[in-house]
Formats: structure tokens, sequence, C-alpha cells
């Protein structure tokens, strides 16, 4: 949803590094310009999706997983 969420697209680099960019917190007005000081929360936590077999996927699928927005579609 950081993405989604933008009110100015990041661009997005390899490794999903974004650039650019800004948010505005629904709850307190704040703007932030740097992705790396935003919070994102996974619909199922990364660790969770590990523990249950996500260790034996591949670095695209469990890339493609975290950068998920759709609950249920995997």
């Amino acid at each position: 949803m950081i993405l989604s969420e933008a009110r100015q697209a990041p661009a997005v680099a390899a490794g999903c590094k974004l650039t650019g960019g800004v948010w505005v917190s629904p709850y307190d007005d704040v703007t932030l310009t740097d992705a790396a000081s935003l919070d994102v929360d996974h619909f199922v936590p990364l660790a969770e999706v590990h523990d249950a077999s996500g260790y034996a996927w591949d670095e695209a699928r469990r890339e493609a997983y975290a950068n998920d927005q759709a609950p249920g579609s995997r």
C-alpha cells in the first residue's frame, strides 16, 4: 500500500528501493518524503509466511508476496 497511498508516486528501482515520493499521515497530517521512514504492516506477517513454508519460495515469489496489496490473491 506504500505505492497506492503516495500523494506523489516514488520511483521504484531494483530490489524495490524507492526514491522520491510524498506521503501524508492521515492521523496527524505529517508529510513524509523518505519511504524508509514508513512502517508497513502485512496482512499476514512475513515471519509467519516463512515459518509456514515461505522459506522454500524463490526470491521472486517472496518479493511478490511482500509487495502484494490484495489479501488472498496468492
